[in-house]
């Protein structure tokens, strides 16, 4: 009797560890990061799971992410033993699960529609059958009056019943078709919805050696995010501060809305790319060993395999804060913010003013154009990261330009456009050349430049030329007329720093001699 009761618990016993369990849950976000490139999801969910194989289907998960067994962290003792995207085994798991499809009904309302249009059709095609008959055999030899009568009194109610009859049942073929389109197109968007809702459910199979509810912590890389830092820089004049709209350009693509969850900005990448190099070998080459290859000098390969996606842009406002770690700047997002899948979305961080000099800056030799320049000092206390800024003058946009913000001085030099209004003009107004004896000879050149200040203000300008280097010992250059500017032998800069009034014209001049050998010929000197 013993031994009965023994086979018969571990038949029981085999039997419950040979079930599987389907069971169902819902993944939610805790926290997301996202880095100039990458980034990371955090999620969790539960699961009620029984002895044996459990298979646990988690909605809401996402895709385009990249998770690891070891990265589904549970609170309990089971053994995970893989994980696949359900659209990986669509007919598997849609059998199991047994779930109800809302596409059956539709289905079946376009198969009853399209069984009465084929009695409808019969109908029709006996109704046009009667009318050619009638058609047919209307015509009389020798009609006598009476006969005549009786043929169109016929003609007036027969062919008139068939008439409409061939009317009605036309019109009831036509609405049936209209419904079977409208059921169609319900089929098609209830089949993407379910689509878009599996494309983004994992699978996650399990042995668990008792029933028990297990709490899942996962954390999953994301491959298709980014933020970049961009502004506004507006200002209505030399003597206003700057305005400042500090934005960040956010995309991520799990397939997930992100909304009422923390979201943190992190400048720099999420990535293996993000680590030291070690030396290799480094082998010396002559013209001989070419074909050697130095992998001393080589980077490894950086996976450029995640494709572009055309976005849509839409503007989302929050109140953002900044903190400084020990290697990145974090931005957490307000939890109002919300940043739908595949669409670029354009987050205000920061507006503020900032007290700013200006100041004019032209270098004639190579542009005639004259450019205003902002200074902000101590900017690092703005937070600032390298992106680009939309400058506006005067509410009209007058460019695009690159935000450095690893500048190694306390001031931050912001180019807002050229000015019309400042003109310069550089001339070559004399060139002469001497004799010294036989084998030497001297060439002098003088310049002239000429700015003008169009505008109803003063300004500032620094303006900026440059007299040729020598790298011969035979060939000596000597400056004859700096006009007062700063000049620095060792870069061969002039710099003048003018204050020039409203509708003035001011003119500087300098030169230079350059003393060489006779054979020589200079070139590139305008």
């Amino acid at each position: 009797m013993l031994k009965i009761k023994w086979l018969l618990f571990s038949f029981l016993t085999i039997n419950v560890y040979s079930q599987e369990n389907f069971v169902t849950t819902a993944s939610s976000i805790k926290e997301v990061n996202i880095y100039s490139s990458g980034g990371f999801v955090r999620h969790s969910f539960s699961a009620n799971l029984l002895p044996g194989k459990n298979y646990v289907i988690v909605n809401d998960f996402g895709k385009n992410g990249v998770t690891d067994i070891s990265n589904f962290k549970p609170d309990k003792k089971i053994n995970i033993l893989r994980y696949e995207y359900y659209n990986n085994n669509l007919s598997f798991y849609s059998s199991k699960l047994k779930s109800s499809n809302k596409n059956d009904q539709i289905n079946d309302s376009i198969n009853y529609y399209k069984k009465l249009n084929e009695v409808l059709d019969q109908d029709l095609v006996l109704t046009k059958n009667s009318l050619d008959i009638i058609r047919k055999n209307q015509t009389l030899e020798n009609p006598s009056p009476a006969e005549i009568s009786k043929l169109i009194d016929y003609n007036k109610i027969n062919l008139k019943d068939l008439f409409k009859e061939e009317t009605n049942l036309q019109t009831k073929i036509n609405d049936n078709k209209s419904r079977i389109s409208k059921l169609e197109n319900k089929r098609y968007e209830s089949s993407q919805e379910v689509n878009n809702r599996t494309n983004n459910t994992i699978v996650l199979l399990v042995n668990s050696d008792k029933k028990q509810h297990v709490n899942f912590d996962v954390n999953q890389l994301i491959q298709d995010a980014y933020w970049a830092p961009s502004y506004t820089i507006k200002s209505n004049g030399i003597t206003t501060p700057l305005k400042i709209s500090y934005n960040a350009k956010i995309r991520q693509n799990t397939g997930l809305e992100l909304r009422n969850i923390p979201i943190k900005l992190i400048n720099g990448s999420f990535n293996g790319e993000d680590k030291p190099y070690e030396l290799d070998r480094w082998f010396l080459r002559t013209e001989r060993d070419y074909y050697v290859s130095n992998q001393a000098f080589q980077k490894p390969p950086i996976d450029k395999s995640v494709k572009s996606v055309s976005v849509q842009e839409v503007a989302i406002m929050g109140s953002p804060r900044f903190s400084q770690k020990t290697m990145k700047t974090e931005i957490s997002l307000d939890k109002n913010v919300v940043v739908p899948s595949n669409v670029q979305v354009t987050e205000e961080l920061n507006e503020f003013e900032v007290s700013t000099t200006y100041k004019y800056f032209s270098t004639p030799k190579t542009e005639t154009k004259t450019f205003l320049l902002a200074s902000i000092k101590d900017y690092s206390k703005y937070n600032f990261l390298p992106g680009n800024a939309d400058i506006y003058m005067d509410d009209t946009q007058t460019g695009t330009v690159m935000i450095d913000a690893n500048q190694l001085s306390n001031e931050m030099m912001i180019s807002l456009g050229s000015d019309p209004n400042v003109l310069t003009k550089r001339e070559l107004i004399k060139k002469e050349t001497k004799s010294l004896g036989d084998k030497e000879k001297t060439e002098f050149y003088a310049y002239e430049i000429t700015v003008k200040n169009n505008k109803n203000t003063d300004i500032n300008l620094e303006l900026k030329d440059q007299v040729p280097l020598s790298t011969d010992e035979k060939i000596k250059i000597q400056i004859t007329n700096p006009d007062k500017a700063d000049y620095d032998p060792s870069s061969g800069f002039l710099i003048w720093n003018l204050n020039i009034k409203p509708n003035e014209t001011k003119k500087i001049s300098f030169g230079f001699n350059v003393t060489l050998p006779k054979e020589l010929v200079i070139l590139d000197i305008k």
